[in-house]
């Protein structure tokens, strides 16, 4: 663990140099609020008292590698002191002392004097997108505001970062190639918690660097982190404007699909030609001066023998990096294919299982409403339970009048058919009133208007359904008998017989929720309301009606609906002790049942006439 050195005289000095070529530092900052310029570290502060240690953030990190981030942030137009605000509440929200931590106090002091946690880091994180682009959660990893990280890898290798003494001295002596091979160094200064290994014996142009954690049990990053080491591998080059360097990421450990045990770059890059031309020119010195004063030969001769030992040396060298470079990309590229095709067969998996699941969410929601299937999906974390809540709704009961006569007299697929197209029909028709159809019941079914989804009008809505649906049986007579009579399965009837249904509508408080058991449940509503609309609907027999509506009902509905129905009185249901004012819709033959007689006893009888 890296311990925070006492900045010198000299530190201090190219401190002040590298704070004056970086902007809205708080000793030149032009802000609307000037801020006073912040203590830096007092030489009293020693490494038995850095400064912020806590047990449970320890330090792991140091700030140099979040200072770009930072700076890119304000370039973006952020306001520097609401960058200064979020970096001291990521201090205080993991318990680190805030009140040395600030964006302004970091510009001045050496950033290698501040060491924070992995926590600070993701807090920090969570805070530039909750604070600065008011997001409540974290994008997905495909949002374009990830690449800020990958950035802010570019925006590490700028002078303005770097200072005015390092960058001179890279940009003279140094090369690519020179900061690659020591990046293990380099990654050491600023990290305790990742050790950088560069792997096999690294040609011009091409490097192979290995990240892996040193306690990969209690290591955790987010996958920023991995975009920001990108950045600053494609960035290097940058220092002597040449070309951005190609990084292939060829082991992850965010990979979602295989996370691998490290993060491992292959870094193709170009290197500096003028290093290439010194290193010739010296060799080929070097060859001269050997013949001409080691050689027992003219000097004639000696020089060119030593031109020809330097080409022979320099085209086996080239010979055998190119060799080593052509092994390291064959097995690299066996190892991608190896790796792309374990991607291929997980993704064929992964789709056939996409496949089967949308198949079974297609059948089974055949038999689930889209009202209750909606709801199901916005919750898909909540494990469904049994049990439910007040709420007013109005309910509606339909059956097909006739229908056991309808089933004596055909076949059961026959009947069945009949059946499915008056449902299909009258199924549409509830949904297009905002209703839910929660059960079929032999020749009935059972709709529900203001539940499971709020509807302001539901008594409305339920009448209105219901007008729809004697447009929807005169439509259906009508399409059957040009048909033949319903499409064949009425043949036996007369061509002048008619299909019709019962309805029963009440309004009240239900019970609407789970009913069954834990491992078999459906969406139910219960209560006397639901039983009143059930009786309503068999009233209709005594009648003479189609559709009774309650008074509760009735009382809710706009004018136009209340002139479509007619009061029929008080009537007393079975199994209430209350009266229920009617009001109803059509009105259709009395039919009188006949006594029960024996079948053996029973002679043949005409075949009643559906009216």
């Amino acid at each position: 663990m890296a311990a925070r050195r006492r900045p010198s005289a000299s530190n201090a000095d190219s401190m002040d140099a590298s704070a004056q070529t970086l902007p809205h530092s708080p000793a030149c900052c032009k802000h609307k609020h000037q801020h006073p310029p912040l203590p830096t570290l007092s030489p009293s502060q020693t490494p038995s008292t850095p400064l912020h240690r806590h047990n449970k953030n320890p330090p792991e990190i140091s700030l140099r590698v979040l200072l770009p981030l930072l700076y890119l942030l304000e370039q973006k137009g952020h306001d520097a002191d609401d960058i200064n605000s979020i970096v001291k509440s990521a201090a205080y929200a993991v318990g680190m002392s805030n009140s040395n931590v600030s964006y302004y106090s970091l510009r001045q002091a050496s950033p290698d004097d501040v060491w924070v946690s992995i926590r600070f880091i993701d807090e920090l994180r969570n805070l530039i997108f909750s604070k600065l682009y008011g997001m409540d959660e974290l994008p997905p990893k495909d949002h374009p505001l990830w690449q800020m990280w990958r950035e802010a890898g570019h925006v590490a290798l700028r002078k303005e970062i770097l200072g005015s003494v390092l960058f001179p001295v890279l940009l003279s002596f140094g090369s690519p190639g020179m900061i690659y091979r020591n990046m293990p160094f380099s990654l050491s200064k600023g990290n305790t918690v990742l050790s950088c290994t560069i792997l096999k014996p690294s040609v011009t142009g091409r490097v192979e660097v290995s990240m892996k954690p040193n306690h990969p049990e209690t290591y955790k990053e987010g996958h920023e982190c991995c975009l920001n080491r990108i950045g600053c591998l494609e960035a290097i080059p940058f220092i002597w404007r040449l070309k951005k360097a190609h990084v292939e990421h060829t082991h992850c450990m965010h990979d979602p699909v295989n996370p691998a045990d490290e993060c491992r770059y292959v870094v193709r890059f170009e290197e500096r030609w003028l290093l290439g031309a010194l290193k010739s020119v010296m060799g080929i010195l070097l060859c001269l001066f050997i013949s001409a004063y080691h050689v027992p030969l003219p000097l004639e001769a000696s020089l060119p023998i030593g031109l020809l030992v330097f080409l022979a040396f320099e085209g086996w060298r080239r010979y055998i990096e190119v060799h080593t470079l052509y092994q390291q990309d064959q097995k690299h590229t066996r190892n991608l294919i190896d790796l792309y095709d374990k991607r291929y067969m997980d993704l064929w998996k992964e789709s056939e299982e996409l496949r089967r699941l949308t198949l079974d969410n297609r059948n089974i929601s055949a038999y689930v409403p889209p009202s209750l299937l909606d709801r199901l999906r916005y919750r898909r974390e909540q494990l469904p339970r049994l049990g439910g809540s007040k709420r007013e709704a109005t309910i509606v009961f339909v059956d097909i009048r006739n229908y056991s006569t309808l089933a004596e007299r055909l076949d059961p697929e026959q009947t069945l058919n009949v059946l499915n197209e008056c449902f299909s029909a009258w199924v549409k028709d509830v949904q297009s009133h905002d209703g839910t159809v929660l059960e079929f019941l032999g020749d009935g079914m059972l709709a529900v208007f203001g539940a499971p989804n709020d509807i302001p009008d539901h008594p409305g809505q339920a009448v209105r359904c219901l007008q729809t649906m004697v447009h929807t049986m005169e439509r259906l007579n009508e399409t059957w008998a040009v048909t033949g009579g319903m499409r064949s399965s009425m043949s036996k009837y007369a061509s002048s017989s008619k299909l019709g249904f019962r309805g029963g509508v009440h309004t009240g408080t239900v019970i609407a929720g789970n009913l069954g058991s834990a491992t078999q449940m459906k969406y139910a509503v219960v209560g006397d309301t639901v039983n009143v609309a059930a009786r309503l609907e068999q009233l209709n027999k005594s009648l003479g009606t189609v559709i009774a509506v309650s008074g509760d009902t009735w009382n809710r509905l706009p004018e136009d609906l209340k002139k479509w129905v007619r009061p029929k009185g008080h009537h007393f249901v079975k199994g209430r002790d209350q009266a229920v004012d009617v009001y109803a819709y059509g009105s259709i033959p009395l039919v009188t049942p006949r006594k029960y007689r024996r079948l053996s006893l029973e002679a043949s009888r005409p075949p009643l006439r559906v009216t």
